[in-house]
């Protein structure tokens, strides 16, 4: 498995999406989006695919949007 493969696993198995979600009330826009990018190469998930990321992201957002 490559290391952005490993990372976006790793990501997976914590809350920080679903904390972001959550924090954001299932709502951001674009500057929204690069500050989570941003948090996620600073706790050290990079490398990742940025893409993978943000389709996790709106699943676990459509979920959480159906579950209100």
């Amino acid at each position: 498995m490559d290391k952005k493969a490993e990372n976006l696993k790793k990501l997976s198995r914590t809350n920080i999406v679903m904390n972001f979600i959550k924090k954001n009330n299932g709502k951001w826009n674009h500057t929204g989006w690069v500050e989570f990018c941003e948090y996620l190469k600073e706790k050290g998930y990079t490398p990742i695919d940025f893409d993978q990321v943000g389709l996790m992201l709106e699943t676990k957002k459509a979920a959480y949007l159906a579950a209100k």
